[in-house]
């Protein structure tokens, strides 16, 4: 069986992120991992403790009903770009399984692979006629049952 391999790049963060960053001196980002029942999640923030509230609160769709765990964090980066290219780095060993991903976090390499949960315009089009012949039907049963026709 071939394994299919997943290479990420590091988000392109854009001059005015920088600029942002660049206007708090000494601001240090982390890149951390989630243990979720989706897998493992990686990210990075600069405030670390926020960013996993947010996450366990479900403000982040990504992760929202997932239970998260924080189970790992990196040290301090000196850059947002730095933390960015080490959190593709390790999403790409996770997703290898590679040994290395569990040397670096000490953690199984299992990949975050998220339930998507589909709109029922999305999956369950073809559901709405279905209720409408039914409730159609259960009229005339109902009718027919007390005499009316």
């Amino acid at each position: 069986m071939r394994r299919h391999r997943r290479y990420y790049e590091p988000e392109d963060l854009g001059s005015e992120q920088d600029r942002r960053d660049a206007a708090v001196p000494n601001r240090r980002f982390y890149v951390y991992v989630l243990d979720t029942d989706y897998g493992h999640y990686v990210g990075h923030t600069a405030h670390v403790g926020r960013r996993f509230r947010e996450h366990r609160d479900g403000e982040t769709e990504s992760t929202a009903g997932s239970n998260p765990d924080l189970a790992w964090t990196s040290g301090p980066l000196r850059t947002r770009a730095d933390a960015a290219r080490f959190e593709a780095a390790l999403k790409s060993l996770r997703d290898q399984r590679a040994r290395r991903f569990e040397e670096i976090t000490g953690l199984d390499a299992v990949p975050f692979e998220p339930v998507r949960y589909a709109s029922i315009e999305e999956d369950w089009g073809w559901l709405r006629p279905t209720i409408v012949l039914a409730a159609a039907i259960g009229a005339v049963v109902l009718l027919l049952s007390i005499g009316v026709c």
